[in-house]
């Protein structure tokens, strides 16, 4: 069932203390599914975290439901000059209750839209815990392709989890 009520708009400067508290409950509810720990976000400080989500070379948008972010995904440029040509899309959360809803294709969308709008990123770049399946899923939907598996990718307590690796030729 589609959530046609939330809106899926660039985060701005002041959205920077409801994307931290909705990104800490993310990673605490599926930790496997991000490389940050909670210790890692907490260690952020203000700065670092407006520039993850409104900077020079990251970009992040969220998915409202009224006033309360649901949802985000963000989209990183290369700053290395040889690596320019690539973007990656990282932190893809949607909310419990929303999910199932097409929020989370709709974020993606955007950052993909994000990403073809800047004529110098030729691709975007994702990995994805290998048993999360409805993301790959979700991915390989919007065009992305499989180009490897890391074996033991991250670790998070004693459990070791492989990541897929994916990426979206745009131009």
């Amino acid at each position: 069932m589609p959530a046609p009520d939330i809106v899926i708009r660039l985060l701005t400067p002041a959205d920077t203390a409801a994307f931290c508290a909705l990104r800490l409950r993310a990673i605490e509810n599926s930790p496997s599914s991000f490389s940050s720990s909670r210790e890692d976000e907490l260690a952020r400080t203000p700065e670092e975290h407006v520039q993850r989500i409104a900077g020079a070379m990251q970009r992040a948008f969220g998915a409202f439901d009224g006033a309360r972010m649901v949802g985000f995904a963000g989209l990183r440029r290369e700053a290395m000059r040889q690596l320019s040509h690539k973007a990656l899309l990282w932190g893809v959360f949607v909310d419990v209750p929303q999910r199932g809803k097409g929020v989370a294709r709709r974020l993606v969308a955007a950052c993909i839209a994000l990403a073809e709008n800047d004529p110098a990123i030729l691709q975007v770049h994702l990995s994805v815990n290998a048993e999360n399946n409805s993301a790959r899923q979700l991915y390989e939907s919007l065009g992305f392709i499989h180009y490897g598996t890391e074996p033991r990718s991250m670790r998070v307590g004693e459990l070791f989890y492989d990541e897929h690796h994916l990426a979206l030729l745009l131009k």
